[in-house]
């Protein structure tokens, strides 16, 4: 008559591994959720530099152009295209800031 270990050791082989080798495949499955997320977040990040420098990039060639534009131009035309630029960056902004808090509209 079989006993209860021949039993238990029989189940275990029709079963397939023991507890032992269960725990040790939920500790690595912890693992590795642990490095997925960790990748995931690096994964992140890096986009986030990535589209920063795309950004930066972009700006970089708009100054380019503006260069290369200005630099084409004689000194008069030089000159209105810095008061334009100042007047759109500098000025208009401020103005329309100033507009909307004192409650001034244009008619």
């Amino acid at each position: 008559m079989p006993t209860a270990d021949d039993e238990l050791a029989r189940l275990r082989s029709l079963v397939g591994p023991s507890e032992v080798a269960y725990a040790q495949l939920d500790d690595d499955l912890r693992a590795a959720s642990d490095q997925l997320r960790e990748a995931v977040l690096v994964t992140g990040q890096l986009r986030g530099e990535l589209t920063e420098m795309s950004v930066q990039l972009a700006r970089a060639r708009q100054d380019q152009d503006t260069m290369q534009r200005r630099r084409a131009m004689g000194p008069m035309a030089h000159l209105a295209d810095l008061c334009r630029e100042y007047w759109r960056d500098a000025v208009r902004p401020v103005a329309g800031r100033l507009v909307r808090r004192t409650g001034l509209r244009r008619g």
